[in-house]
């Protein structure tokens, strides 16, 4: 059996080597885990068709040994990536880290971004692994829309009390949680 694929997707205004994505590449590989931090084309300035155009060339085919961790706008970017997979090539899980599926009040230049829906049923169907971690005290994304993400994609919801957007300005350069649900979900 091949070894499970990680891919860590990064957002706005970021990149593959920010915040804890080189801690946890390092700890998910330590696991026997293939891991993968795209980096995403113009992060200051995404588009959602080049973004899921260079996700799609990174990944490839999806199934049951490939697993999502997305963080902020890299959450909705993994979803509509899963949304556009044919029946029968779902991924094993994703966790999702400060994530959204609407509107963000303080970033109104995401609206665009954010325009198109994904089919949140499709993934609640088709992903049997899910987790959404929310900081309460998120000054970028307000944690609401996280719970709110959470429930679209029926999936626990860990709220933490003091990480803030999970930044590495925030002082997040480990997030272990992820960790921890990441081994629970690939040995289930």
């Amino acid at each position: 059996m091949a070894s499970p694929r990680l891919f860590i997707i990064h957002g706005y205004t970021a990149g593959p080597h920010h915040h804890w994505f080189d801690w946890l590449k390092a700890e998910a590989e330590a696991l026997g885990m293939t891991v993968t931090v795209p980096a995403l084309p113009d992060s200051q300035h995404p588009e959602k068709e080049a973004w899921q155009t260079a996700l799609a060339e990174c990944v490839g085919e999806v199934d049951n040994q490939t697993w999502f961790v997305g963080h902020s706008l890299g959450c909705i970017t993994a979803l509509r990536y899963l949304n556009q997979q044919p029946a029968g090539q779902d991924a094993g899980g994703v966790i999702m880290v400060a994530g959204f599926s609407e509107a963000v009040p303080p970033l109104p230049e995401l609206d665009t971004f954010m325009s198109v829906p994904f089919d949140a049923n499709r993934v609640v169907q088709r992903v049997p692994h899910r987790a959404v971690i929310a900081s309460l005290n998120d000054d970028i994304v307000p944690p609401v829309l996280s719970l709110r993400f959470s429930q679209q994609l029926n999936a626990p919801f860990y709220a933490l009390p003091d990480c803030g957007h999970f930044l590495s300005r925030n002082g997040m350069t480990e997030l272990p949680l992820v960790l921890q649900l990441l081994s629970q979900f690939i040995k289930e």
